[in-house]
């Protein structure tokens, strides 16, 4: 069946000629945001996100971006929109600015780093107050942050500003929350690499964010991370045990007595989990995790 365009007295929104050329490679978050700017000529990325629904003040700044590369916005500070945060070359004259903020940014900066900072860092540092929107408090938060954990520089607090605006961080209380959660997570890794018999240092990436699912989306404890342990034996590693705390959520197992429950059995003697299969009915080996072969199922070598 074939359409028409159906005619229509309504309001009517002019779209230039360059948004329709760029329907073809640009998203649907893009085109939305492109449209709703060309209605309500609101350029601020926090009232589009939670206008449009997108997903972050971050998608809504690509798309800003993108627009801007596109030709149809333009920076109202002079600043080339659609460049990444460390690329941009910041010319500010820091004499001309008449703001207290400045003054205190660049001296707590220096003292959080422990060391003096270029003309062309404190621009940077500046460029992030006055040109990106973020609070002063924020900023020296991450200053702090960042240099607790090594990295003493301007461009390793712009990036770690952009990974906090990902996490929806704009307000000091926003950074605090982030700041405690990101504590909470260093304690359960440490915890973890206790449990492991690692040092925290040696975990990767994905092991860090495992754990943190293990606590934060599936409310595990310790002893259910011990649990898991004995049942992986020899094969006591974080993706191994992954796969063991999965199956029990799968069966709506989350206490350690639900799982020591499945064998009938009172404690967590592992010995008795290694009894050979033959010597037990077929029907309680079924159901006994105890005697489920772990290695073929999580086996990350195989």
């Amino acid at each position: 069946m074939g359409y028409r365009v159906k005619p229509y007295n309504g309001d009517t929104l002019p779209v230039p000629e360059i948004v329709l050329k760029h329907l073809a490679q640009a998203d649907g978050d893009t085109v939305r945001t492109a449209l709703y700017v060309l209605q309500t000529k609101d350029t601020d990325p926090r009232t589009i996100a939670r206008a449009l629904g997108l997903p972050s003040i971050e998608a809504a700044r690509r798309a800003l971006q993108y627009w801007a590369g596109a030709g149809l916005l333009e920076s109202a500070r002079g600043v080339t929109v659609d460049a990444p945060a460390e690329e941009k070359c910041v010319n500010l004259d820091l004499s001309t600015l008449n703001d207290p903020y400045i003054a205190v940014l660049c001296e707590e900066a220096q003292t959080a780093f422990g060391k003096a900072l270029s003309r062309s860092e404190m621009q940077r540092l500046v460029a992030l107050y006055l040109q990106e929107g973020w609070k002063p408090d924020v900023i020296l938060l991450c200053c702090a942050e960042v240099a607790r954990q090594g990295r003493r520089s301007v461009a390793a607090v712009a990036r770690e500003l952009a990974r906090w605006r990902e996490d929806g961080v704009e307000s000091g209380e926003d950074a605090e929350r982030h700041l405690r959660k990101v504590k909470q997570r260093e304690e359960w890794c440490a915890d973890a690499a206790a449990q492991f018999g690692i040092e925290p240092s040696a975990l990767t990436r994905w092991e860090r964010g495992a754990i943190a699912r293990w606590h934060e989306e599936w409310g595990l404890d310790r002893e259910m991370i011990d649990e898991a342990l004995l049942r992986a034996g020899s094969k006591n590693t974080v993706r191994y045990v992954d796969g063991i705390l999965r199956a029990w959520r799968a069966q709506g197992i989350t206490t350690v007595a639900a799982a020591r429950g499945q064998g009938q059995l009172a404690g967590s003697n592992i010995l008795t989990t290694e009894r050979p299969a033959a010597q037990q009915p077929a029907a309680s080996a079924q159901k006994d995790l105890f005697n489920r072969n772990w290695a073929a199922m999580f086996d990350e070598e195989g």
